[in-house]
């Protein structure tokens, strides 16, 4: 789990690195990438609910026991690994989170720009934040473009 969860903060990371760079070219092949490790992730977290599952049946608990709740039952020094474990898939966790979130917000300003520039190109209208967080419509003046560059 550790291992998949470094590998998604690396591909956030990359993303991230993308997306501030304005290269979308291979977005959709990291996003696929994304998705694939999200699937491991969710295969090796079921495989690890069971674990515990079975664990807590050892101990008498019910099978839905946490595994904060479950460490003080587990020998030395397996409890002791487990507790690492949890604090570092935690941090990890935290991570992925921050660097999501970072990754969401240059996506939301790089749709902003391409709308803002879209409606600066014709007569469409497009709708843009205004400094209160409120969507306005995008006013643009007459443009004059000098042709000889």
């Amino acid at each position: 789990m550790r291992e998949l969860l470094e590998q998604m903060v690396y591909k956030l990371e990359m993303q991230g690195l993308l997306l501030a760079a304005g290269r979308t070219r291979w977005m959709p092949t990291l996003n696929g990438e994304i998705e694939t490790l999200m699937e491991a992730v969710n295969a090796v977290d079921a495989a690890r609910g069971q674990a515990s599952a079975r664990l807590a049946r050892k101990y008498g608990l019910p099978p839905t026991v946490s595994l904060t709740d479950l460490l003080q039952y587990v020998e030395h020094p397996w409890g002791q690994l487990l507790a690492q474990h949890r604090l570092q898939l935690r941090s990890l966790q935290s991570e992925i989170e921050d660097v999501s979130s970072a990754n969401q917000e240059l996506a939301r300003r790089g749709l902003m720009r391409s709308r803002e520039i879209i409606a600066s190109l014709g007569d469409h209208s497009v709708d843009v934040y205004n400094p209160r967080g409120y969507t306005a419509p995008l006013t643009v003046s007459a443009l004059r473009l000098d042709r000889t560059v």
